[in-house]
């Protein structure tokens, strides 16, 4: 691009006087016209160039100013005839065809502004931060135009259990004045494997549909009565604001245990996110799980789920990503009331995402929780039982590409209750490989 053309892209900043050379300066509109565009208040200039032109012809150069004036007030529609008019009287104006591929961009004709950003690309003198500035817009429209977004993850991990079925520490739990003796902890390694499979199709720029698929198996070595298989199917959607975003998601969960249908999940989950500022965002989502047991003994269990949780998530320099988030909630038998199965809880849990290095993330949480359960257990301790959790997670994400990362985690529980046969503490350790595309 020739000196001549670099002037034309800065035509908005630099002098006007090839402007002024070819206008009646002496009338009253137009020196107040160009007093407000040089000072950047472009709805005086619009308005001004407006009366302007009932008397008089713009030029080129002042129909650029009128358009970019109608451009940066909102007038997009205006602002692209009046490109257009000039791209045609000077079809190789590329300070021209920038302004009107963005505003096409404006209009969400992102076809049109392709084409025209890749016209320009072809300028073989064009400055480099120019066409660094295209070639990112371009990367925007291309995401912008696509409507299907499709990622999937394997996953691999294994680890150590130290308590597997939660058994209580004490030994012994009574009958009135008779002993029953408690089983003991058993500890064993456990193996898990993930698929995940998330789909979103982009219906508009602010309206997508979101499904997933989950895949989940956890296999111990010795402990088989507590093998896991879940899957998960998913949909919902959500739409976009300029800081908010508000979704209504359904999931339906199938659960096998020890290879034995166990039980199903039907769950609604309507959620609102709020970005407060640049590093300070609100959560909060509400949950509601109808939950059906499939074996015949467990079948007492069936229970409708509700949970509230409201989260403000904030990025600090020096301590990463902060999130506070509170819950609470219960859980009610669908038929009569069970001392195993109704009760209302509430948590409070705090995490942090510390970037340790660009690829090495540190994770770290704690959360307090508490339920209380509403119906009294007569056969042992004739009462209803309260459990006092405390959870402490730590974990460490190494991405080795785009594509690989790896994982370690830990997991410390330690559950207080008033009934000895729930008292128990364990520790999970598990390392993980994720591959996505």
């Amino acid at each position: 691009m020739n000196k001549k053309l670099l002037s034309s892209f800065l035509l908005s900043t630099v002098s006007l006087t090839s402007v002024l050379a070819n206008e009646n300066y002496s009338n009253e509109h137009f020196q107040k016209a160009i007093e407000s565009y040089q000072n950047r208040l472009f709805q005086d200039s619009y308005i001004l160039l407006q009366q302007y032109t009932k008397e008089n012809k713009l030029s080129s150069d002042t129909t650029f100013i009128l358009a970019r004036s109608a451009y940066e007030i909102g007038k997009f529609s205006e602002a692209l005839n009046l490109y257009k008019s000039m791209l045609k009287e000077n079809p190789n104006n590329n300070r021209v065809k920038l302004e009107l591929a963005q505003t096409y961009f404006q209009l969400k004709q992102y076809d049109e502004a392709k084409a025209l950003y890749e016209e320009v690309l072809k300028e073989p003198g064009l400055p480099q931060n120019v066409r660094k500035n295209i070639e990112f817009t371009l990367n925007s429209l291309d995401k912008k135009s696509q409507k299907n977004f499709i990622k999937t993850t394997l996953g691999f991990g294994y680890g150590f259990d130290s308590n597997v079925d939660n058994n209580s520490s004490d030994n012994l739990v009574y009958w009135g004045n008779i002993p029953l003796s408690i089983e003991d902890k058993q500890s064993d390694h456990v193996a898990e494997y993930i698929l995940a499979l998330n789909h979103t199709y982009k219906l508009k720029d602010d309206l997508t549909i979101d499904n997933r698929f989950v895949g989940y198996i956890q296999k111990y070595n010795n402990e088989y009565d507590n093998d896991l298989s879940l899957t998960v199917f998913g949909t919902g959607l959500s739409y976009y604001t300029q800081k908010s975003k508000l979704s209504l998601a359904f999931d339906y969960n199938y659960v096998w245990l020890d290879n034995s249908t166990y039980l199903n999940n039907y769950i609604l989950t309507p959620s609102f996110d709020y970005q407060i500022d640049a590093n300070l965002m609100y959560k909060t989502k509400l949950k509601l799980i109808k939950k059906d047991f499939k074996q015949t003994q467990y079948e007492f269990r069936d229970s409708t789920y509700y949970e509230l949780q409201n989260s403000l998530a904030f990025l600090t320099q020096d301590f990463g990503i902060n999130t506070f988030s509170f819950t609470f909630g219960t859980d009610n038998k669908d038929k009569g009331s069970h001392y195993n199965v109704d009760y209302d809880f509430a948590s409070l849990r705090y995490e942090n995402m510390y970037p340790l290095t660009k690829s090495t993330i540190l994770t770290n949480g704690i959360e307090l929780y508490k339920d209380i359960y509403k119906e009294n257990e007569e056969f042992l301790y004739g009462n209803k039982r309260r459990n006092d959790k405390v959870i402490y997670d730590l974990g460490v994400i190494q991405s080795i590409n785009k594509n690989l990362s790896l994982g370690a985690t830990f997991r410390y529980i330690n559950n207080d209750s008033n009934q000895n046969i729930y008292e128990y503490d364990k520790y999970v350790v598990k390392s993980n490989i994720y591959y996505s595309f």
